[in-house]
């Protein structure tokens, strides 16, 4: 198409006019340590205005579709000036020292290694003690995306646990040149994160339940059995009407509070080593 001639044809002229600024810059972002942007926001005000060279059109109704369209002309409408509104940081972190990625979550360490990411790995289980990310309220898209189904979540808690990772599980250091790549590809906050398109599909099923008939007797002990709980669980039904009318909510609040409950579920298996080794 002619788009992508002048696309392509544009880019390797810029290529040969600017090549050594552009491998500067590169050179400069790989550079880089310190924290990092991973979500961002529109601006409200334009950075800039652009010229635009738009094409001339005209709407018709199509026999084909029912209802107007739009048919262009191939030749050149004035030029008009249009604003740039960009992007600004919505949320910037430190990084950690290094993520760790375990064994069992084999796709995602491809990825990583196709990327040319620099990896440790172990050849013996290791236990880490490192800061994991629950995730709250995830929703899948509710269709597929370039093969994949992307995922939102509505919130992430932080945690500090002791995590073992089996023989085959890599380190992978942020002090590298790809290091800012490797965090965008592995904090599940980043919005072209591996968890934003849907690479870790276990972490979201739940491997463990309780029937109701169950839960519900237990329920009523645990609530006799320590006024602590019974007072954070009332003040729950007081602050949430639609939690308060949903049986199966108050049961999973009171089974979550079990040593039953998966407590796996919706936790982010790649762990941040937030101090050094």
């Amino acid at each position: 198409m002619l788009g992508d001639y002048v696309l392509l044809e544009a880019t390797l002229k810029t290529l040969a006019s600017d090549g050594a600024a552009l491998m500067q810059a590169r050179d400069a972002d790989r550079a880089l340590r310190g924290p990092m942007t991973i979500a961002w926001t529109p601006r409200k005000d334009p950075v800039r205005t652009v010229r635009f060279l738009p094409m001339q059109s005209e709407p018709f109704v199509s026999s084909a579709s029912g209802g107007r369209e739009v048919r262009w002309l191939g030749q050149p409408a004035p030029p008009a000036d249009y604003p740039l509104f960009g992007s600004q940081p919505a949320r910037t972190i430190d990084l950690p020292a290094a993520y760790w990625v375990s064994a069992t979550d084999g796709e995602v360490i491809d990825r990583l290694r196709r990327h040319g990411i620099r990896m440790e790995p172990i050849d013996t289980p290791r236990t880490v003690h490192v800061d994991m990310i629950r995730v709250r309220n995830p929703k899948l898209a509710t269709i597929p995306l370039e093969g994949r189904v992307p995922v939102t979540a509505g919130g992430f808690v932080h945690e500090m646990r002791d995590e073992t990772y089996p023989a085959g599980s890599v380190r992978v250091p942020t002090d590298q040149p790809l290091g800012r790549l490797a965090a965008e590809l592995l904090e599940p906050e980043a919005e072209d994160s591996l968890f934003a398109w849907g690479l870790f599909p276990a972490m979201l099923q739940r491997t463990e339940y309780v029937e109701g008939y169950v839960i519900a007797p237990m329920g009523e002990a645990m609530l006799a059995r320590s006024p602590a709980l019974k007072a954070e669980f009332e003040a729950r039904l007081k602050a949430d009407p639609a939690f308060a009318a949903d049986p199966d909510a108050r049961l999973t609040w009171l089974y979550a509070h079990t040593r039953y409950y998966d407590e796996r579920y919706l936790l982010y298996p790649v762990g941040r080593e937030v101090t050094a080794r």
